[in-house]
């Protein structure tokens, strides 16, 4: 059986599993103090991806000559807590595992659709990622994005980190996409040559605070129906399945109910932490599972409110699924979402989710 690896988002964590996935968390950084920093917390986790630690760029500084680009977006750089962001990626070296520096935006097509420009930009990733003793990269391009442009950028930023590496150092790329997304069989194969692994956003995929009807945030039917459909030219072992530690919380509307004309979502929920359902559990809400979605709502006593989060039931199902096709792993979003602060510095945080998930795997 292959290895399976785990990522998580506190970057994003990976850990490699004996179950035989690649599973991969996603966190956008929480770092507030070193009390924040457990290596046992980090020591279970392969890889880290790190978000919010990468220059805030614009798009037209990518027309200056590359010395001038590399001396403002990596020479003068700047973390706001540059020793808290040099302990945690110490810490992370320490107890063997990787971390990788996120590079997100919804301006990426200003620079992918030049070749100049994206050119540049590749350049100074991978002098970032050099500098400040990253492992890799990941590109979080979510918005829009079109798969020509995107590949074409995903390989001049590999072409750039091999060239870098000079054979002496392994630097790891891989790029986060919305389940929808739908390249060619060509453009897969591609793809694939010059990523390390994909991760797919299989989350949000309800109603949310955006849509018009309150619906699961993880419904495993219709990650299956996207896997199927709009993924079917990538090998699974390619892939990393995305999953939360989040959901949402809905009030004065019904399970699959859409909202009157006018309103949305948002005027209906919000979105909700996994560290909320205990409570609510105890205050008298009950699960009530769905058999087709392979996932659970959780309703008020008064049947006035809801949430959709998952459960160990439903990760249950969800992992036999990536066993079963063969998946190169699974991510979270994010980190802290499900996590229970030590209450004593330099003891281990418990994750009421992703630790079932971690050790499910594991056995």
């Amino acid at each position: 059986m292959k290895k399976l690896t785990l990522l998580i988002a506190l970057a994003c964590l990976s850990i490699g599993l004996q179950a035989r996935i690649n599973a991969t968390y996603l966190v956008a950084p929480q770092l507030k103090s070193s009390s924040d920093i457990v290596a046992d917390d980090l020591r279970n986790y392969d890889f880290i991806y790190l978000f919010s630690a990468v220059p805030a760029w614009v798009a037209e500084d990518f027309d200056l000559p590359q010395e001038e680009i590399n001396k403002k977006y990596v020479d003068d750089f700047n973390y706001p807590n540059p020793e808290l962001i040099e302990e945690f990626i110490s810490t992370v070296h320490k107890v063997g595992g990787k971390v990788l520096c996120s590079f997100q935006g919804t301006e990426f097509i200003n620079i992918a659709s030049s070749e100049e420009r994206s050119s540049k930009f590749a350049r100074m990733m991978a002098l970032f990622a050099r500098k400040y003793d990253y492992d890799g990269i990941e590109l979080d391009w979510e918005h829009t994005i079109t798969e020509e442009l995107h590949l074409n950028f995903m390989q001049k930023i590999r072409a750039e980190l091999t060239a870098l590496s000079g054979g002496n150092r392994r630097y790891w790329l891989t790029t986060a996409l919305h389940s929808y997304r739908n390249y060619t069989k060509e453009q897969a194969e591609q793809l694939c040559q010059c990523t390390d692994w994909i991760n797919i956003m299989f989350y949000d995929m309800g109603g949310g605070v955006w849509g018009t009807v309150a619906t699961h945030n993880c419904p495993l039917d219709q990650m299956k129906e996207a896997f199927t459909q709009q993924w079917k030219y990538f090998p699974a072992e390619k892939l990393h399945v995305g999953l939360a530690s989040y959901g949402f919380y809905y009030k004065g509307i019904k399970p699959g109910e859409e909202v009157p004309e006018g309103k949305t979502l948002k005027d209906f929920g919000r979105y909700c932490q996994y560290t909320e359902l205990p409570g609510r559990l105890a205050d008298g809400w009950t699960e009530v599972w769905d058999d087709k979605a392979q996932c659970a709502y959780f309703v008020s006593p008064d049947g006035n409110e809801f949430m959709t989060l998952e459960t160990e039931r439903s990760m249950d199902a969800k992992l036999s699924w990536l066993k079963a096709a063969g998946f190169g792993g699974v991510f979270w979003w994010e980190y802290s979402y499900d996590r229970i602060k030590p209450t004593k510095a330099g003891e281990r945080g418990k994750h009421l989710i992703t630790d079932y998930v971690t050790k499910a795997i594991k056995n």
